[in-house]
């Protein structure tokens, strides 16, 4: 009887996008993305193994724990039920960054003060991973974003654009933040 990991493969895909409507709290956001899969060399030839890639992203760890859990049992469920086998190896890379509120409302005031009220802004949380997020799980801190966009000299893309252009003046604004805030830092007696 013939295995083929292309039918396998495309199942637990399938299978797995229910674990965030329905292994998973609602109330927290949970993305869960496939973003590469290899399987099979000639078109004519029944494929005997696949590999996927992909990223979980969620705020919440517990959520975390879940999705990696629910992908595992998933993985196993599905190859057994297609006669295969499965290696399950899931790494987890980042976590989320998660402002620790004194740290936020010091950044923010700080920024009122050296570029104006209206230089400070309520963004909704944001899915993105980075590697700032290690650090707010072992000390107080916060991530600030600071904008660069400026339309006459060509800096109109997002972060992370193959096309962007970062103006400098951007980068003296992102410098004198992180000194005032250190220094801020520095002198606060609740930290």
């Amino acid at each position: 009887m013939t295995k083929d990991a292309i039918v396998m493969v495309s199942q637990y895909i399938a299978h797995i996008q229910t674990i965030t409507s329905r292994a998973t709290d609602p109330m927290e956001a949970t993305v869960l993305n496939v973003g590469k899969v290899e399987a099979g060399v000639p078109f004519n030839i029944i494929a005997e193994n696949a590999k996927l890639e992909g990223a979980v992203r969620t705020f919440d760890a517990k959520t975390r724990d879940i999705v990696e859990i629910e992908m595992k049992r998933y993985a196993e469920r599905t190859a057994a039920m297609y006669g295969g086998t499965v290696k399950f190896k899931y790494h987890r890379l980042l976590d989320s960054v998660i402002n620790e509120t004194q740290s936020a409302q010091l950044v923010q005031s700080i920024a009122r003060n050296s570029f104006g009220e209206d230089s400070v802004g309520d963004f909704p949380p944001t899915m993105g991973g980075k590697d700032f997020g290690e650090y707010t799980n072992y000390i107080n801190s916060a991530f600030a974003t600071v904008g660069t966009r400026n339309i006459s000299k060509g800096s109109d893309y997002p972060h992370y654009h193959a096309c962007i252009n970062v103006v400098e003046e951007s980068l003296k604004v992102s410098a004198e933040l992180y000194v005032q805030y250190a220094l801020s830092y520095l002198y606060q007696d609740e930290f």
